[in-house]
């Protein structure tokens, strides 16, 4: 009998002692991402040291777990997964109430797509948006950027710039890698539509991978994802077309794989086709980063007015443009990028220009100016750039090198005086960028920004025979005139910044030192009736220096919301500023101190919407084109000179956006009111009369202020399957002019609306239509009396595309303009276009026959107007041009 109790109880005798052997456990903690925020619903298991798991749990709302298990004589883990992050191990303690703080990384590849409506047409994945290309794209496109300016949200402008939702992209991105930086035309331009599967929209684009965590972006970028096709082989394309004195042809060759990425192009035309637009600078970034000077010119020998209208409809042209452009991939998260552009150009520019100004103490002073003119370009541009981008390391170095020479000659007559121009410029440019990010640790980071260019113009401007006699020569005739002005400038900006990250802030803190050198030499010389060159005076000669060395500091918080952040910013900085005259034998110096505070707010709002508040202030001072004493010639009919302290301009703005997209709806929208206000420390006063401008900036508190208030709204109506897309703008800008020695205060209004509608109306026709509605209202007020002008613009487009088969195709486009002032006659231009596409089944070519201006408008009249200003442009347009094009791929 207690044999047979001792055999019962010998399990529980082994289950006892086991259990003895155990310790009861609790691990608890938190599971955040890697900027603070807590990851809700991530996996949490306990597993032995065969990797089977012996609890399960998941974080609540705020991220937080608690596992309790009984351990044994071995060792444990605890393992973290999460969508979109990548997996979390490590070794537990085995103590009693052990906390363990989870920090996730995102992963390094693209979460799986997740369709949610719209027969896959648009998916989301988290802040990426996708577009499905074969969704949007019909039989006429020919290259991505066809499909792009159709897509639900998304629009480009005139000049090939995209905005989504309102907002003007940074970068566009091939198969996730930046190969053209800001000239992103030429791959909206050149990749062929059916190696696009889709289009993504990056919201909160921040590429560098070392500063995840640190920034909060509001930047938004397009990927072009690639066809799986279009990753493994070479793409060639081209096109070969001749007409009525008119010739196109262009030869694209396209490699995309993950190790390199090429886009090397060679285009020529005489229709009309603006090859300068396509190399561009077009992206935009709203990162507070130093950015390269701007080179300016001082000559001019052209009207700064430009029609309002296409060009393929006036610009005469012989356009060659070739580009190379290669992404190299190297190991350990190297690559090296290449850009080799160059444009030969030749344009024809006539035009007629009738001027009237409007002023209060003298009557209306008119003046009439035609000009011939022809104008060649030869520019190249270079660009190398050296990338790391790893989670530790960040590296880039650019170094641009660029030769623009360009020349301008032709006729002129300016109320009734004949001459003849010519304008030969020369300029050099040369700079680096190196940025620098290295991770200390997992909550810092060191960075290191610099920058140094270099840039010199020298400009040339000759006139014969020779104008402004009463200036420049006592009155009496003379045979030739020349203005000339070289300008040279060194800058050099370097920086540090340290960062730091604790629970929900990013505190940052900089320093640096910026230094910029311009020098300016200019003179104007006469030629008399005996060919003797000699100078006018030495009023009208130039020979400055100006320096300005710049010590500043930023310092910033960034406080991340559970959706959204606040940061708050100031850059103080000291500025000293000298220049001097050799001529003059005078020198000056200022110093000044600015803090340029920056506050921002964003708020994610539901799942749909966002709040953006941002408060900006920035002083800029003048350049030393903005403080020559010496009279310059810098037009034909304008003289300009300075006589007025540095100028020194404090920029206040502040604006508001509301933004909302639900693509499950295909509906965005968005609202931003603007306020801008700018006081300066002088005004530029000008002396009129009908044949001369003179131009002087004097000493004057001068404040301009403008509040604007816009809008966006695109949706795809199911129903009806109509895309509709409207825009409006309204703003008010108030300040002064001074003309003729009387300031007067003035007002402009401005109203800009817009809509444009696309249905498909059968199976096989498509109906667009697009317009634009302007109005401005300008009102001055002078000694004697208010002056009011106003005008209205009108312009409508519509399309007309009809598949007649598979492999025949036609379309109408019908292009009206209108201008009105309110005291004249309505100006109305119309033009229409025909294009009939021919592409044969199994073919891997298409042809086209091309009609632009089919009704041969051979005149365009556009009215432009201003506070005091009213102005009647006038030119000649192309012919009717017939073309015959060939496109094929090899």
């Amino acid at each position: 009998m207690l044999k047979k109790g001792f055999l019962l109880c010998l399990p529980l005798l082994f289950c006892a002692a086991f259990l003895s052997a155990q310790n009861t456990v609790s691990v608890s903690g938190s599971v955040k991402d890697s900027i603070g925020n807590p990851v809700a619903s991530a996996s949490i298991a306990i597993v032995n040291q065969t990797g089977a798991g012996i609890i399960f749990g998941t974080t609540n709302d705020k991220g937080m777990f608690k596992c309790d298990f009984q351990s044994g004589n071995e060792s444990y883990a605890i393992k973290v997964t999460a969508m979109g992050f990548q997996q979390f191990n490590q070794v537990i303690e085995q103590k009693n109430n052990e906390q363990v703080n989870v920090v996730l990384k995102q992963k390094s590849y693209k979460l799986a797509e997740v369709t949610i409506k719209s027969n896959a047409k648009i998916s989301l994945s988290s802040d990426t948006l996708k577009y499905n290309v074969k969704g949007f794209q019909e039989s006429n496109d020919r290259v991505i950027g066809d499909v792009i300016n159709r897509l639900p949200g998304i629009k480009i402008d005139e000049n090939g710039a995209i905005s989504y939702n309102g907002k003007r992209i940074t970068n566009v991105y091939i198969d996730g890698d930046n190969l053209l930086d800001g000239r992103y035309k030429m791959a909206t331009n050149n990749v062929p539509v059916g190696a696009v599967e889709q289009v993504q929209v990056i919201e909160r684009d921040q590429p560098v991978k070392a500063l995840n965590g640190f920034i909060n972006s509001n930047n938004v970028s397009l990927n072009i994802k690639l066809t799986d096709s279009a990753k493994t082989m070479m793409v060639n394309s081209a096109y070969l077309g001749a007409g009525n004195k008119a010739y196109v042809a262009e030869l694209n060759n396209l490699i995309f794989n993950k190790k390199i990425k090429v886009i090397n192009t060679f285009k020529t035309n005489n229709i009309g086709e603006n090859l300068e637009a396509e190399q561009a600078v077009l992206g935009q970034s709203f990162n507070n980063e130093v950015a390269l000077k701007l080179p300016k010119t001082f000559l001019s020998m052209e009207s700064e007015t430009l029609p309002n209208l296409k060009e393929k409809y006036y610009l005469l042209n012989n356009d060659y443009s070739g580009s190379i452009n290669a992404l190299i991939k190297m190991k350990a998260d190297w690559g090296l990028r290449l850009n080799l552009s160059t444009l030969q150009l030749k344009r024809k520019f006539q035009y007629n220009n009738t001027v009237n100004y409007f002023l209060g103490n003298t009557d209306t002073i008119r003046f009439n100016e035609f000009q011939d003119n022809v104008y060649k370009l030869n520019q190249w541009h270079a660009e190398a750039q050296l990338e790391k981008n790893s989670k530790s390391v960040y590296f880039k170095s650019i170094t641009k090198f660029e030769i623009p020479k360009w020349k301008r000659n032709g006729n002129t007559i300016q109320n009734e005086q004949d001459f003849g121009q010519s304008q030969p410029t020369n300029q050099l440019s040369i700079s680096n960028e190196t940025n620098l990010v290295k991770a200390l640790g997992v909550n810092n980071i060191l960075q290191y920004n610099g920058l140094v260019q270099y840039y010199k113009i020298d400009e040339n401007l000759k006139i014969a025979p020779g104008i402004q006699q009463n200036i420049v020569n006592g009155g009496a005739d003379y045979l030739a005139l020349n203005q000339q002005s070289s300008t040279k400038n060194i800058f050099i900006n370097q920086s540090s910044t340290f960062k730091t990250k604790f629970n929900r802030f990013v505190l940052s803190a900089a320093a640096g030192a910026s230094y910029e050198h311009n020098r300016l030499n200019s003179q104007l010389y006469k030629t008399d009736s005996t060919n003797n060159i000699t100078s006018v005076g030495n009023q009208f000669k130039n020979d400055i220096g100006f320096d300005n060395l710049g010590l500043y500091g930023r310092m910033s918080v960034l406080y991340l919301l559970k959706k959204g952040s606040i940061n708050l910013e100031a850059s103080p900085t000291l500025n000293n500023i000298n220049y001097s005259e050799a001529e003059k034998s005078t020198a000056k110096k200022n110093t000044y101190f600015v803090l340029n505070p920056i506050i921002e707010f964003r708020k994610t709002l539901g799942k749909y919407s966002e709040l953006n508040a941002r408060f900006a202030q920035q002083t800029q001072f003048g350049q030393v084109n903005d403080i020559y004493s010496g009279t310059i010639l810098v037009n034909y009919r304008q003289f300009n000179f300075n006589d007025t302290p540095l100028p020194k301009t404090d920029l206040t703005n502040f604006n508001l956006r509301y933004s909302y997209r639900k693509p499950l709806k295909m509906l965005f929208y968005n609202l931003m009111f603007g306020f801008d206000r700018t006081n300066q420390n002088f005004i530029n006063s000008y002396t009129l009369d009908s044949g001369l401008t003179k131009s002087v900036a004097i000493d004057f508190r001068n404040t301009i202020e403008q509040y604007s208030l816009n809008g966006n709204i695109s949706k795809y109506i199911f129903p009806l399957e109509i895309n509709i897309a409207a825009n409006g703008s309204l703003s008010m800008q108030k300040g002064n002019n001074f003309y003729n020695g009387e300031i007067t205060p003035f007002k402009s209004y401005q109203l800009n609306t817009g809509l444009s509608l696309r249905k498909k109306l059968f199976s096989k026709v498509t109906l667009s239509v697009a317009g634009d509605l302007s109005r401005s209202l300008n009102k001055q007020e002078s000694l004697s009396g208010p002056i009011e002008n106003e005008s209205a613009n009108e312009k409508i487009k519509g399309e007309w595309l009809h598949n007649l088969s598979s492999a025949l195709s036609y379309a109408l486009t019908y292009n009206f303009v209108s201008y009105r002032q309110f005291s004249q006659e309505p100006i109305r231009n119309q033009f229409l276009d025909f294009n009939l596409k021919y592409a044969p089944t199994n073919w891997k070519s298409f042809f086209e026959f091309q009609c632009v201006n089919l009704i041969n408008q051979r005149a365009y009249q556009q009215i432009t107007s201003s506070a005091n200003q009213l102005s009647t442009y006038q030119m000649p347009l192309r012919p009717r041009t017939f073309l015959i094009k060939y496109s094929f791929t090899f």
